[in-house]
C-alpha cells in the first residue's frame, strides 16, 4: 500500500470493519431455547464507501466491503495464509514463474452469469490500463509486462496472464515470488464481470445498483453518496450453506463517542475504542486487542545534512520511550516496534520464531538515554555545531499531533539543547511536501499489503518511489535483490536475506521505527465465527453468526 494511503487509513480508522485482528471466540450469553435468534449484525464504519470497483479502490473501508461481497482466487485465513476461494488447484512450475490455476465451475455473478477465467484476465488488464489510474498497479509488478503496461509502454493484452478455456488461468511471472498467492488474495486482483462493466461504463462500482457480486453477500442501499447500506446473504453464492448471517446493517459514524454510546445501548454489535474508552474497558471481557498490520515510524530526509547524520538518527531513536508512547499516549493496544516490520509477517523456517524478533538489533530501538546522549554529542561534533534544531512534520489530526508532541517532549528532555519544532498540516499538504523532499523529519505510517517482510522493507530500496527519505545502502539493496532473486525459492536463505536486510536498515536508522499499530474494540458476546486475519486485520463475516 502506498505511504499516502497507509497514513490516511492509520489516522482515520473509526469503525469495526477497518481494524486489525485475529480469529477469536467469545462466550455466548445464555438465551431461552425457544427464542429465535435474528441472524443480523449492526456495525459501523468511520467513513463512507468510496468505490466498489477493484481498479478504483484506494481506501480501507471500500476494500473491506468489497472483500465481503466478492471472492478472488484466494482468501487469507486467520493465520494470514492463502486458502482457495474461486481457485480449486494451483500448480507452480519448478522455476516459480508459471502458475496454472484451476477454477470452480459453480461460481456465479449476482446477474446470473458464470464466473470464469476471462473475468480475471479482463479485470487485471483493465486495472493496469493507464486510463484506469489505479493506485495499486505496483502489486502486479511480478507479472510479466505489468510495469510496462501500467506506464503505457505496452498494451494491456501483453500481460502475462491468459484464460485457457473458462476455468483455467495461467499466470507468467517476470521473476519468482514465493509470496505471490498472498498477493493474489488482495481485492485489487478480484475479477469483474465484463458485461456489467461495459453496461455501466465509468459508473461501474459507484453504487450498489451498478455493481455485481460473486461473494457471500450482496450490497444493497448504497447510492454512492449515502452513509447507510446493507449486506444481504447472496442466494447465488456457491458456498451459501456456510453463510449464516442474513443481513449486516452498516452506518457511518464519525464520532467515536456516538458509536460507543450506541454499543452500550445494544444498537451496535461492535465498536472500536478510542482515548479514555480504552482505559474504561481494560477489564471488559468483550474487549479484544487486534493488530492492524501498520508500522509507524519517523522518516528522515537524508538529503538534509543534519537529518543525514546516522548518530543523530540513532540518538533520536534511543531517546524515545516507546513503551510509554504505546501504553500512556496511544492506549489502544499498539506495541513498540522491534525493527522495520510488524509481527506475523513471517516465521523462522527452522525455529518458528517471529521475523521481528530475529531482525531485532540491540541498542537501535531501545530506550537508552545515556547512549542517546553520547551519540548526540558525537553528532554535534560531526556536524560542527553545539545547537541542533529539528522540524518534525505530521498530519493535523489530534491523534497524530499527540504522537508528534510526545516525540518532541522526549527529545527535548533527553537530549540537552536540542530544539524540535512540530509542524502539523492537513494530510494532503503534508504528503505534497514530503513527496517533493520539502521536509526534514516526517511522522509516517505504512500499511502492509500482504504478510511478507519484503512488503515493508521494499520501500527502503534505492529505487523505490516510496523511499522519500532517500535512504541508500548498497548492502541493503543487494540483500533485497537476493531475497527476491537468486534466493527467492530457497525459503531458509530468503528468510536470512530479509533478516539481514532489516538489521542493516535498523542499524542505519533508515526509518526510526516507533510502534506496530493495534486497535481495541468491543464485540458483543453473542457474535460468533468472525475471522480476523492476524496480520492485515481484514475481518471476514462469511462464517459469522449470532448465537
Amino acid at each position: 500500500m502506498s505511504l499516502s494511503t497507509s497514513q490516511k487509513i492509520l489516522l482515520t480508522i473509526g469503525g469495526v470493519a477497518v481494524i486489525g485482528g485475529i480469529a477469536f471466540t467469545v462466550n455466548a450469553q445464555s438465551k431461552p431455547a425457544k427464542t429465535a435468534v435474528s441472524q443480523t449484525l449492526n456495525l459501523s464504519e468511520g467513513t463512507a464507501i468510496m468505490s466498489l470497483d477493484p481498479a478504483k479502490i484506494t481506501d480501507n473501508v471500500s476494500g473491506e466491503q468489497l472483500s465481503q461481497v466478492d471472492d478472488g482466487l484466494y482468501r487469507l485465513n486467520a493465520k494470514s495464509q492463502p486458502i482457495n476461494a474461486l481457485a480449486t488447484k494451483t500448480t507452480i512450475s519448478k522455476d516459480g514463474k508459471t502458475y496454472v490455476i484451476k477454477l470452480r465451475h459453480d461460481a456465479k455473478w449476482s446477474n446470473g452469469q458464470k464466473v470464469t477465467a476471462h473475468d480475471f484476465v479482463y479485470s487485471w488488464e483493465r486495472t493496469l490500463n493507464p486510463q484506469s489510474k489505479s493506485e495499486f498497479t505496483y502489486l502486479f509488478s511480478n507479472i510479466k509486462n505489468a510495469d510496462a503496461i501500467s506506464t503505457g509502454k505496452k498494451a494491456p493484452s501483453t500481460l502475462g496472464v491468459k484464460a485457457d478455456g473458462d476455468y483455467q488461468l495461467t499466470i507468467t511471472l517476470s521473476k519468482p515470488a514465493p509470496y505471490f498467492k498472498k498477493v493474489l488474495a488482495n481485492t485489487t486482483f478480484y475479477p469483474v464481470n465484463q458485461q456489467a462493466v461495459k453496461k455501466y461504463g465509468r459508473s461501474y462500482g459507484t453504487s450498489a445498483a451498478k455493481t455485481v457480486y460473486n461473494g457471500a453477500f450482496v450490497l444493497k442501499g448504497w447510492t454512492g453518496t449515502n452513509d447507510t447500506w446493507t449486506l444481504n446473504k447472496n442466494a447465488k453464492y456457491y458456498a451459501k450453506n456456510v453463510v449464516k448471517l442474513n443481513k449486516i446493517n452498516y452506518q457511518v459514524i464519525k464520532s467515536t463517542t456516538t458509536s460507543y454510546n450506541l454499543y452500550q445501548s445494544n444498537k451496535l454489535d461492535a465498536v472500536t475504542l478510542s482515548g479514555e474508552q480504552n482505559v474504561q474497558n481494560q477489564n471488559n471481557t468483550e474487549r479484544k486487542t487486534l493488530p492492524t498490520g501498520t508500522l509507524e515510524f519517523i522518516q528522515f530526509n537524508e538529503k538534509d545534512k543534519t537529518a543525514a547524520n546516522r548518530d543523530l538518527r540513532t540518538a533520536v531513536s534511543l531517546a524515545i520511550n516507546r513503551s510509554q508512547l504505546t501504553k500512556k499516549v496511544l492506549e489502544n493496544g499498539s506495541t513498540p516496534a522491534k525493527t522495520f516490520a510488524v509481527k506475523n509477517m513471517a516465521k523462522n523456517p527452522k525455529t518458528g520464531q517471529d521475523f521481528t524478533s530475529d531482525a531485532y538489533v540491540k541498542n537501535t530501538v531501545d530506550y537508552n538515554v545515556k547512549q542517546a546522549q553520547a551519540l548526540y554529542r558525537q553528532a554535534k561534533k560531526q556536524l560542527g555545531t553545539q545547537h541542533i534544531t529539528l522540524t518534525l512534520t505530521c498530519g493535523d489530526n489530534d491523534a497524530t499531533h499527540q504522537v508528534a508532541e510526545f516525540i518532541q517532549g522526549q527529545l527535548t528532555s533527553h537530549l540537552p539543547g536540542i530544539k524540535v519544532n512540530v509542524k502539523a498540516m492537513p494530510f494532503t499538504a503534508m504528503l505534497g511536501k514530503v513527496s517533493k523532499g520539502d521536509f526534514q523529519l516526517n511522522l509516517a505510517g505504512w500499511n502492509m499489503d500482504f504478510a511478507d517482510p519484503s512488503r515493508g522493507l521494499t520501500i527502503l530500496t534505492s529505487s523505490s518511489n516510496s523511499n522519500m527519505g532517500h535512504y541508500h545502502s548498497k548492502r541493503f539493496d543487494q540483500l533485497m535483490a537476493k531475497a527476491d532473486g537468486a534466493d527467492a525459492l530457497n525459503t531458509t536463505k530468503r528468510y536470512q536475506d530479509l533478516v539481514q536486510a532489516a538489521q542493516t536498515a535498523t542499524r542505519d536508522q533508515a526509518g526510526v521505527s516507533l510502534y506496530e499499530g493495534s486497535m481495541n474494540l468491543l464485540v458483543k458476546s453473542k457474535v460468533k465465527g468472525v475471522i480476523y486475519n492476524n496480520f492485515s486485520g481484514v475481518p471476514s463475516y462469511r462464517t459469522a453468526y449470532v448465537k
